[in-house]
């Protein structure tokens, strides 16, 4: 059985690293120290309901995610090279789950480079 406490944690820390965010960036935002905002994500079942709040807020998910009941969320990235683009972020609850869906993204990621690099050539 999954530890709902550790889940939390983990769904903290990748989000809050997957938008650039550092701890101490995060502890300013919620007016409170660095070291605290550590103990949040190592201990978060100490966290008051507020705070949770207000982490989801500044992370702009809904706190579902946080908790781990949603299991994906969507992060808007406006302006990029003038366009719009979406991306779709997955919540890992076990490192053979975070495995499985690294090595289908190199994957996905080999097939790109292989089809700009055929499509580099065909322009020459």
């Amino acid at each position: 059985m999954k530890d709902p406490k550790k889940n939390i944690s983990t769904i903290i820390k990748s989000i809050r690293e997957t938008k650039g965010y550092s701890q101490s960036y995060m502890a300013k935002k919620l007016n409170i120290t660095q070291q605290a905002y550590s103990t949040i994500e190592k201990t978060p079942e100490n966290m008051s309901l507020k705070k949770l709040y207000d982490i989801a807020e500044l992370m702009q998910v809904e706190i579902i995610t946080l908790l781990g009941i949603e299991n994906e969320y969507v992060q808007n990235n406006f302006n990029q090279q003038g366009g719009y683009a979406v991306t779709k972020l997955i919540n890992y609850y076990s490192v053979e789950e975070k495995d499985s869906l690294d090595e289908r993204l190199i994957l996905e990621l080999q097939k790109e480079v292989n089809f700009l690099k055929t499509h580099i050539q065909n322009k020459k």
